[in-house]
């Protein structure tokens, strides 16, 4: 006899062995119309739901439609030297990772009839030619998406657990979960909405607000542990360590703070924690930056004596590791020892597995909470505002208008690349709150398969957050305040920041469109916004400017192919630009010292051997590009 065929109550709730057997208990609870919500991105009960995929798959009669956003499954690299180099790695960033079998099937357009998927939060990039997930993405903040699946009537919650000595944690994704599970058992009742919880000794137990009793659940499965996805750490290259010295100039010390992800996000966080350590290195290498300065008075760049407050959407390995360095001690509840508030998190190995290592008294300061505790003020405002003195909300963007509107989700046609999640709501709390400030993150171009394009631009065709609400912009070129700001005097300071390669077109459209005068001349300053000005300004810092500020998975010879790689990859994105490379590569031929220096590279591509023609132009390729970064 199992523990399920045991039964349960309230506060001993049944425990099923396997997926299947777990699965049908949930069908022969609610019926063959299961309407299932998954949280964002790492705590879906990804066992559950591919059983609960695989009966709907072989049953018509069964209707599944799951409600959920960030659906993580392995990235297929194509083949060549992507696959070559990505499939090792790979394996580092999902080991033994259940795929979600519906977002498999979503890619290749296998998705039977009787199955609808609806998510708020696409996997960045992944699906903007994929017309089943397009069109059915639903558009809402992070706060409102709870409402949508109430409306729904959803009818089961399936959540990834960690439990530690019969405790349990919503651990990673407390965020919609700990407001959803008692509004939907006060609206329909426990018979009609049931939780169901997926235990995994892997996923790391978070105190506080994530920990609930044995009776927030209606049914446990224990199918034993397996890996979390974690996306890699990814690259701070000198761009985006320009951008984030900047922007941690402009955080105020006593103050909160709020940070997004990725190469912008990693190096802000890396700079708030120079500044904190080594306040002469950073002052050194932000003084070498030339550029608008923005409002630095707001701001500081002496260390955080006074400590910051953390209030997150996203609690991000940077965010953990300013932890880690004594920078988040500001206690913003009263009678509580918290320092950093979030509603998910989601990262690379070594972020889980600093969770997972983590004393108790250092995890004791996080708490994992409602997405509404942390993304808006209304409900308890008045603490809230107490709380959160002199908040700094930084977040990354795609495109910025010169009248100050920001991109980050869809592109220009108005297909989805990820979702607005909580950026508005940070922005617009940013305005709301008295002495704060939204900081938007973006490189001042991007390469694409067009070539060289500016991410200012004049206007474009979506928009995240409205140009009402402009706040302040920064670039590698400099800092753009442009709150308060009228027209003119808001387009010149984002042409100030703005790549030089652009400048004219960008300065003919706004004298086009009135906002600039007809006179209007470009100052020489803004002529040397180039790349290599920011390169030569922090090329002497650059031992206080790591690649990967918080470490990485990667070996040091992945390090080094990464870059070439992706410089490769550029080098040959046209035909005719690729076969003169390719000409390039095989008639100059590497030096016997290029070849020596190069062979660890070459056997990590399977490379230092190479079997027929292709393997040999290959190999040549990956050495030229290697020798030429």
């Amino acid at each position: 006899m199992t523990d399920a065929d045991k039964g349960g109550d309230a506060s001993n709730p049944p425990i099923h062995r396997t997926a299947d057997e777990c699965a049908q208990a949930v069908i022969n609870r609610i019926g063959k119309d299961i309407r299932l919500a998954l949280p964002l991105g790492l705590g879906k009960a990804n066992r559950l739901t591919n059983a609960l995929y695989e009966i709907a798959k072989s049953d018509p009669s069964i209707t599944l439609k799951i409600y959920t956003a960030l659906s993580i499954i392995r990235p297929q690299p194509p083949p060549g030297l992507a696959a070559r180099f990505g499939g090792p790695l790979l394996e580092k960033m999902f080991g033994d990772y259940p795929d979600l079998t519906y977002a498999v099937d979503r890619a290749s357009g296998k998705l039977p009839a009787n199955v609808e998927i609806e998510e708020f939060f696409l996997s960045t990039g992944t699906l903007l030619n994929n017309s089943y997930a397009q069109q059915n993405y639903n558009s809402v903040n992070y706060t409102h998406a709870m409402r949508r699946i109430i409306s729904e009537q959803v009818n089961v919650l399936g959540q990834m657990v960690a439990v530690r000595d019969g405790r349990y944690s919503l651990a990673c994704n407390s965020d919609l979960s700990l407001d959803l599970i008692p509004l939907m058992r006060d609206k329909v009742g426990r018979d009609n909405f049931i939780v169901v919880g997926e235990m995994n000794d892997r996923l790391p137990f978070m105190p506080n607000d994530a920990e609930v009793p044995p009776d927030e659940f209606d049914m446990l499965l224990d199918a034993g542990g397996y890996d979390l996805a974690g996306p890699p750490a990814p690259r701070v290259d000198l761009i985006s360590h320009a951008i984030g010295l900047r922007a941690a100039s402009l955080v105020k010390d006593g103050g909160t703070l709020q940070i997004g992800i990725g190469s912008l996000g990693d190096g802000a966080a890396q700079s708030v924690r120079l500044r904190h350590q080594d306040q002469t290195a950073f002052r050194a290498a932000l003084t070498a930056l030339p550029g608008l300065t923005g409002p630095r008075e707001e701001g500081g760049d002496t260390p955080f004596d006074r400590g910051l407050y953390g209030c997150t959407e996203m609690f991000t390995q940077g965010m953990f590791e300013l932890l880690r360095a004594r920078i988040f001690t500001r206690r913003a509840h009263e009678g509580r020892d918290i320092t950093i508030d979030g509603g998910f998190f989601l990262g690379p190995q070594n972020f889980y597995r600093g969770l997972r290592e983590a004393p108790d008294h250092l995890l004791s300061l996080i708490n994992m909470t409602s997405v509404d505790d942390v993304n808006a003020l209304y409900g308890n405002e008045e603490i809230r505002r107490r709380e959160r003195v002199d908040a700094r909300f930084i977040n990354i963007a795609m495109k910025a208008t010169c009248l100050g509107a920001i991109t980050s989700d869809a592109l220009d046609d108005g297909r989805v690349v990820s979702g607005v999640g909580g950026q508005y709501n940070f922005v617009a709390q940013a305005h709301e709150l008295e002495g704060a400030r939204s900081i938007i993150l973006l490189k001042a171009t991007r390469e694409s398969s067009a070539g060289l394009e500016s991410n200012i631009v004049w206007s474009y065709g979506h928009v995240t957050v409205p140009r009402h609400l402009r706040d302040i912009v920064v670039t590698e070129y400099g800092i753009a305040d442009l709150r308060g700001q009228p027209d003119e005097e808001c387009v010149k300071r984002m042409l100030a920041i703005s790549d030089a390669r652009f400048l004219d077109e960008l300065t003919h459209r706004a004298i086009s469109a009135r906002k600039l005068p007809k006179h209007f001349t470009i100052p020489d300053a803004w002529r040397a916004n180039l790349p290599g000005t920011i390169e030569r300004a922090l090329g002497p810092h650059e031992g206080k400017l790591p690649a990967f500020p918080f470490g990485t998975e990667m070996t040091p010879v992945e390090q080094e192919l990464g870059p070439a790689l992706e410089f490769l990859q550029a080098e040959t994105a046209t035909r005719l630009k690729g076969a003169a490379y390719a000409l390039k590569a095989i008639v100059g031929g590497p030096s016997a010292k290029a070849r020596s220096n190069y062979e660890p590279h070459l056997r990590r591509m399977a490379l230092d051997a190479p079997r027929g023609l292709q393997e040999f132009v290959l190999q040549r390729l990956v050495l030229k590009a290697l020798t030429d970064t």
